[in-house]
């Protein structure tokens, strides 16, 4: 199973086309926040299955329901997905959200807030932020990710820049 991941697209339609004109086909879309509103307009772009949460920067409204967190099972992955910034503090440690995983029985930890892209595993917990297309941070360039979950089966990312 193919999964879209974006995240911090603050807005930018641009940029949320570029996602979509680069994505390869997928079967349904995540959004980590930093506009949610943006998930409604991926949602009215695409017609598929589109998850997203709120971050520190949202007002929620639209057909796509919000909040600030999201619990999937995809091909038996538990998939939490959020922001992060209520769970990374001001210093934005991303294995603070590693402990919140374990806490909540996890497998993977979907997030934004940083707009830095990173995939790694600590502490038996799998940490995903697809970075932002719209604006990355530090040397990164503009991003999203494609997560590849089949059971039994060691989960799979590929960044794709735009």
């Amino acid at each position: 199973m193919k999964i879209g991941i974006l995240s911090d697209t603050h807005g930018s339609m641009a940029s949320i086309r570029k996602v979509l004109a680069t994505a390869p086909p997928v079967e349904c879309w995540i959004h980590c926040g930093d506009y949610s509103m943006d998930a409604n307009a991926l949602h009215n772009m695409i017609n598929q299955k589109v998850y997203a949460v709120s971050g520190n920067c949202d007002v929620m409204r639209g057909p796509v329901e919000v909040n600030p967190d999201c619990f999937l099972n995809m091909e038996g992955y538990k998939i939490w997905v959020t922001h992060g910034h209520l769970y990374m503090g001001e210093t934005r440690e991303i294995n603070e959200l590693a402990w919140w995983g374990q806490n909540l029985e996890q497998d993977i930890v979907i997030f934004g807030h940083t707009h830095v892209s990173v995939f790694k595993q600590v502490n038996g917990i799998w940490l995903l932020n697809p970075g932002s297309p719209s604006r990355p941070r530090g040397k990164n360039r503009g991003s999203f990710a494609v997560l590849t979950v089949n059971r039994g089966q060691m989960p799979a990312v590929e960044f794709i820049e735009v």
